[in-house]
């Protein structure tokens, strides 16, 4: 039932916020992320397993605290032959002290803690995989709506195109098939327009999705597309994800927290020392008798049937392990920056290149418009000219997006989105 009227609050702040968004401005890229970070579901489990491990620091520190109990009892007997019963009772309040035993407690406190340090860990790289997955919907929802922008401008191209060939027809300067061949490239282009609206569509569902609001209607975004002058040397960024990559770090934790274990376990022979204090009522009747009691008593374990022996070797064992996964994922990171820096540079290449065949397609495109309209030109000049601009745009659209997704995966690659 809880749970039910969860989801179904959930679903109320959804509608509520999504018809705000109709008439909200655009919404920039540092809003989606804030909103992503207040409601992502994933990032709300990280966070709770940090609290969980934080309160298994608390459980550990136990041990080191005086630790205090009381009791309390009642007991009749009756004999039936003589008709005679008596009851005793019994109170009593007891505390203990663990004084030594070896940095036991200490090395529990520390891997407590450890742990926790990993979980935190693992929250930064959860939060940059939401971080990361809101920016590259953004990327994708913008380079949608350019797409969209490019057929609509495609659209019109034919549209005029079809217009001159109307006319030219009218008064018998082209043929019939020119007016054909101008309607059938408009509803390629009427089709090729539909098709980038739905893709914006479904772009605009994905970023709401990474947000964590699924059901948030979202009017539109601000283009961030355009390029940058951000630059980073190859060996600086293998440096800086080996320094903050959140993954690297987390499993440094577990190599740290696989390490206090083993040194743990050493101590599994180890004596320990402790006191305790008590007082005691008992008796007949209230208060007939009383006392204190106080002792300090000397633990050592002599033969543990091989408990100890074993948990030092699976200890061991355990630290082995958390090394070589540590090693395997820092050459996997390495990689990844490698992998993610090259296809940077490429993406900047591409767009040099692209920006370039576009601007000479604008050109080629002015000039066919013009032969045209003076009525020298022909259907098929025309065409070509339009569908060569039209890709042109496209590439250059892709080359952006391109651009800053590679970046985006850099970034992330090296850790502290």
């Amino acid at each position: 039932m809880l749970i039910k009227k969860v989801l179904a609050l959930s679903l109320i702040i959804q509608i509520l916020m999504a018809g705000a968004a109709f008439s909200a401005e655009p919404l920039t890229l540092d809003e989606c992320i804030e909103t992503a970070l207040n409601n992502h579901p994933d990032l709300a489990a990280a966070a709770s397993r940090i609290n969980s491990k934080r309160a298994a620091v608390g459980q550990a520190a136990s041990g080191t605290r005086p630790q205090v109990t009381a009791g309390s009892s009642y007991t009749r007997s009756d004999n039936t032959e003589v008709d005679q019963g008596s009851g005793a009772y019994k109170t009593n309040v007891q505390a203990s002290q663990t004084l030594f035993d070896w940095g036991r407690n200490d090395l529990g406190i520390k891997g407590a803690k450890t742990e926790m340090d990993a979980v935190t860990a693992d929250y930064i790289a959860a939060r940059d995989t939401v971080i990361s997955s809101v920016r590259a919907a953004y990327y994708g929802l913008n380079l949608a709506v350019r797409e969209q922008e490019i057929a609509k401008t495609r659209h019109s191209n034919y549209e005029q195109r079809l217009e001159w060939a109307k006319s030219y027809y009218q008064v018998g300067t082209k043929a019939k098939i020119e007016v054909t061949r101008a309607e059938a490239d408009l509803a390629n282009a009427k089709l090729t327009l539909v098709k980038s609206e739905s893709s914006a569509e479904q772009y605009r569902s994905q970023l709401a999705g990474a947000m964590g609001v699924p059901m948030l209607e979202i009017a539109g975004v601000r283009d961030v597309l355009e390029p940058d002058n951000w630059q980073v040397v190859l060996e600086e960024s293998v440096k800086t994800a080996l320094e903050n990559r959140p993954e690297l770090l987390a499993q440094r934790k577990r190599v740290d927290y696989a390490r206090v274990n083993l040194e743990l376990q050493m101590k599994g022979k180890s004596p320990s020392v402790s006191a305790s204090a008590g007082y005691n009522l008992y008796g007949s009747a209230p208060f007939d008798d009383n006392g204190w009691s106080a002792g300090v008593s000397l633990s050592v374990p002599i033969f543990d049937g091989g408990l100890t022996k074993s948990k030092i070797e699976g200890a061991r064992a355990d630290l082995t392990t958390s090394e070589a996964q540590y090693v395997s994922q820092a050459n996997s990171v390495i990689l990844e920056v490698r992998k993610a820096w090259e296809s940077l540079r490429e993406a900047k290449q591409s767009l040099d290149t692209s920006t370039q065949s576009e601007r000479y397609a604008k050109e080629t495109l002015d000039l066919a418009q013009g032969r045209y309209k003076a009525g020298v030109g022909s259907s098929l000049e025309i065409s070509d000219a339009v569908e060569t601009y039209s890709t042109a745009q496209t590439n250059t659209a892709t080359s952006l997006y391109n651009y800053q997704n590679a970046k985006l995966q850099l970034q992330k690659a090296m850790g502290g989105l």
